[in-house]
């Protein structure tokens, strides 16, 4: 039972001399505790390892392996009801910002994130930094290759200028969407109204002086290129 307030200030002073007591201070310190035992197994050798294990839709714990398998059974299953994996694996000519974003969403909502996918890909597969569109592709066919973002845009962006004799100002810009590209796996208007990479070299505006009129089926060729 705690004591009343003024018992406690009454033997104020007495507390404190106890507390300063050297004795007191030296006992709590240096009191006697329980010895520690320990048990040495001869001939006995202790192995640690470990492993990532992932989630997905109702399944938990999932070795890389496995969750990689679950993975493209998401990907087969859902071809025809999402409508973005169906662009991908049917329709690249309509690949965009919008099929895009909403592949992203599709997939974070089973715990298909683009992170969590590419740690895997990296443990069972060894490669590094796997784009978003290259795992769509190789979970539907294992024969499509597991491409970087950089891999991926160098070939798209080779393919779309293969044969043309770009000038100056349009292999700078080139250069602006392939970093762009990197980040994002598509172009669109918005980006080049909106985006710092864009509109600190002039934006929309400038990017139709430098690619002239049919700047819209140029952009629709390389989203085609990134998506093919």
């Amino acid at each position: 039972m705690a004591k009343p307030f003024s018992e406690i200030f009454e033997s104020f002073g007495s507390l404190m001399a106890l507390l300063r007591d050297r004795r007191f201070q030296d006992l709590l310190v240096n009191y006697e505790r329980a010895k520690k035992s320990f048990f040495v197994g001869y001939g006995v050798t202790d192995f640690v390892s470990s492993e990532y294990m992932f989630d997905a839709e109702d399944k938990y714990g999932l070795k890389p392996e496995t969750y990689l398998a679950a993975f493209s059974e998401f990907i087969r299953s859902k071809e025809k009801e999402i409508e973005a994996i169906s662009i991908l694996l049917n329709k690249p000519k309509d690949w965009n910002t919008k099929a895009l974003n909403e592949l992203k969403q599709k997939l974070r909502e089973k715990n298909y994130d683009e992170v969590s996918l590419q740690k895997a890909h990296r443990i069972v597969y060894h490669k590094d930094a796997v784009d978003i569109i290259s795992m769509v592709k190789h979970a539907a066919k294992e024969t499509e290759p597991l491409l970087s973002p950089e891999e991926r845009v160098n070939r798209a962006i080779s393919r779309v200028t293969q044969g043309i004799e770009l000038n100056d100002e349009q292999q700078k810009w080139m250069e602006y969407i392939k970093l762009h590209l990197k980040q994002n796996m598509t172009l669109d208007e918005d980006d080049l109204k909106e985006l710092p990479v864009f509109t600190d070299r002039g934006g929309l505006s400038k990017f139709k002086m430098v690619f002239g009129g049919d700047y819209p089926e140029f952009i629709k060729r390389i989203n085609l290129s990134i998506a093919a």
